[in-house]
């Protein structure tokens, strides 16, 4: 597959999953800690609901927001970043427990101006997983997020969905 074809995928993607432009100078997140929610923990996910963080944070790949060289650095930090998930949860020794070749995730992470995490809503697909690993991965995360920032700053708050799919060894 060509460039110009991954290319256009991933701005496909970036368009339809993250639409709304952010509004001015509005900084949210508490910046002593990042907030990590499982989409399937209800009463976490309804707490940040409200916060409508899609109207403060600009899409990552949008190209709307951002010239052909800078996408082409936010794809990088953007794949780098999702690299970095997976090496620090296998550093972490997580076990899912479950005889599934792969675990796939779909995720949604919010992004200071300088790339910490300030919030990743995550959804774990794969029906196999308990509530109790779930909820074990979301601490993982928890863990991830408050050392680990995307190598990309931008002049606003951004962010990004995704699917990614953990091979499980």
């Amino acid at each position: 597959m060509s460039l110009k074809k991954i290319l256009f995928a991933l701005l496909v993607i970036g368009i339809t999953s993250c639409k709304e432009k952010p509004t001015e100078n509005n900084q949210i997140a508490n910046k002593n800690e990042t907030k990590v929610v499982s989409v399937d923990n209800e009463l976490a996910y309804e707490k940040i609901k409200p916060l409508n963080l899609d109207s403060h944070y600009t899409n990552l790949l949008d190209p709307r927001n951002t010239t052909e060289t800078e996408l082409k650095k936010a794809m990088k930090a953007w794949s780098e970043f999702h690299k970095n998930v997976s090496e620090f949860i296998k550093s972490e020794k997580f076990d899912w427990e479950v005889p599934d070749s792969t675990i796939t995730v779909v995720n949604k992470i919010y992004f200071s101006k300088k790339g910490t995490v300030d919030y990743y809503t995550f959804k774990i697909m794969n029906e196999t997983v308990t509530p109790e690993k779930k909820e074990a991965y979301e601490k993982v995360l928890q863990k991830f997020s408050e050392k680990v920032k995307i190598d990309l700053e931008r002049d606003e708050q951004y962010a990004q969905c995704g699917k990614i799919k953990y091979v499980n060894y």
